[in-house]
């Protein structure tokens, strides 16, 4: 008869529930220099609870540390928080790619691709 395996078994997360000093201070030094800041992310990397990291996020953003990229009820993205000359910049820069990009597809002549149609195939 064949014996069943407990399964694979995961390590308990002996995560920190309050903030001390010293995570605190970590917390507020390191997390503003990450390129990607999302709550797992700062769980993983300084062992808190992931409500606690959420918390601690908004505090940033607050403060105006990080800038929010998108805010769904389950994930939140943040970025690093540039400074408003950099802020323009990037939007100028993806300003000229969306009408270089609109200028290209004016180019090919249209949306989609082009059926086979009875003058293609006389070809």
């Amino acid at each position: 008869k064949k014996k069943w395996s407990k399964g694979k078994v995961r390590d308990k997360l002996n995560n920190l529930v309050l903030f001390d000093k010293v995570t605190l201070e970590k917390f507020r030094k390191e997390v503003p220099s990450y390129k990607l800041i999302t709550p797992s992310v700062v769980s993983e990397r300084l062992k808190i609870r992931g409500s606690l990291a959420k918390k601690g996020l908004l505090d940033l953003h607050k403060e105006g540390k990080i800038r929010m990229v998108s805010k769904h009820h389950s994930q939140w993205i943040f970025t690093r928080s540039t400074t408003a000359e950099e802020a323009e910049e990037a939007a100028s820069a993806a300003a000229e790619a969306k009408e270089a990009d609109k200028a290209e597809k004016a180019e090919k002549g249209g949306k989609g691709k082009k059926k086979a149609g009875k003058a293609d195939k006389e070809e």
